[in-house]
């Protein structure tokens, strides 16, 4: 064999080396977006009625959760504009096992009645990232509304679990009102179920969304030998609406049992991710469906006025689909319209009208009512 002929071969075995070496290095590279990340995280859950296998399955689910939400907060940082803007952890956290890809189990045992579990998983993160920009996004769009809590009592459970939600509502991005703020009230349980007050409240302090809630706890007391043992029954529940209008958004309640402090906490927690789980649907089919403005328009001359104005909006605001008159006296119609847009728009194509040679002039704005007049 001659040099020539030996360096080609030489040439060929290195090339094919090279080859081979950067299809091993794509077999075993993450897939794009899917990015993999070890973190300790630990787990806890009550023992109840020395169930210790379903407390370490409860235990185990919650170190997972943990290491996703950890996981999370480092994402966050990564965004400059965001600032302490959390992502919606509710969806993230219940869809958790579909990010571990693998965890072991570093340490695990009984502290009193609560079984501790200490785990190391790979989370995997693309997916996370495209969900924190999207729900970025929808909050923007939704120009990030004001949230004001009021709960209607004042024992110390009340206090305790209005802490909880506003941690966690503060943690998704929602600007929260000082709950001090709701203690405006002349009777916090006849306030507390009326949707007028509360969006009065809401309309004094600036909030968009106002959260009524409520604990309402028992205590049991039962005996497992010669011991007597005292567990709560804590409910907390909370109806969501909308500080405009008025309307209702969503509703829910969730109840645990324990000692009182993590059982109000574990109430409350699971609450407010529902209430925004279920805001943050809402909000998301707005976004691709319609949205209802309340309209408020004075210096009408007759009810002959209101059908004409009517067809004025038919035909000039952009995306309008349905106009429901809810009342017109002495000059002043209200209206419910359903549009593809929001808001801001309608309030520019209000702007923009002239009825009978009058100029209709926008007085006010909301995220949701819009005030006008001739």
């Amino acid at each position: 064999m001659d040099r020539g002929t030996h360096d080609g071969n030489a040439g060929k075995l290195l090339f094919v080396l090279l080859w081979a070496g950067l299809l091993l290095w794509a077999a075993l590279r993450p897939a794009p977006g899917l990015c993999q990340d070890k973190v300790k995280a630990v787990g806890m859950a009550g023992i109840h009625n020395e169930a210790i296998d379903i407390a370490r399955d409860k235990a185990i689910d919650n170190a997972q959760r943990n290491a996703v939400e950890e996981k999370i907060g480092v994402l966050i940082t990564s965004f400059s504009e965001i600032e302490n803007y959390q992502v919606k952890v509710d969806q993230i956290l219940s869809e958790s096992r579909g990010f571990i890809n693998s965890y072991r189990i570093l340490s695990e045992g009984r502290e009193g009645d609560t079984y501790k579990v200490v785990i190391e998983a790979d989370v995997g993160t693309g997916k996370l990232q495209d969900r924190m920009e999207a729900v970025k996004l929808l909050m923007v769009r939704k120009e990030k509304p004001r949230l004001m809590l009021f709960f209607s009592g004042r024992d110390q459970k009340d206090s305790q679990a209005e802490a909880v939600m506003s941690r966690y509502f503060l943690g998704q991005g929602y600007p929260v009102i000082d709950s001090s703020a709701s203690h405006y009230r002349a009777g916090p349980e006849e306030t507390g179920t009326d949707p007028k007050a509360l969006t009065d409240l809401a309309q004094r302090f600036g909030a968009e969304i106002i959260v009524a809630a409520r604990v309402e706890g028992r205590m049991r007391t039962f005996k497992m030998g010669e011991i007597e043992v005292s567990t709560h029954e804590i409910t907390v529940s909370g109806r969501v609406f909308n500080g405009d209008t008025g309307e209702l958004l969503t509703s829910g309640s969730r109840t645990e049992k324990g000692e009182l402090k993590s059982a109000t906490d574990e109430a409350a927690t699971k609450l407010a991710r529902t209430l925004h789980e279920e805001i943050i649907e809402r909000w998301s089919s707005e976004t691709t469906g319609t949205v209802t403005v309340k309209l408020y328009v004075t210096g009408l001359k007759s009810y002959a006025d209101t059908n004409g104005f009517k067809e004025l909006l038919s035909e000039q605001v952009k995306g309008l689909k349905k106009i429901y008159q809810r009342s017109f006296r002495k000059g002043r119609l209200e209206l419910d319209l359903t549009v593809r847009g929001n808001t801001r728009g309608v309030a520019d194509d209000l702007a923009a009208l002239t009825f009978k040679g009058k100029k209709l002039h926008v007085s006010g704005m909301t995220q949701n009512t819009i005030s006008a007049g001739f």
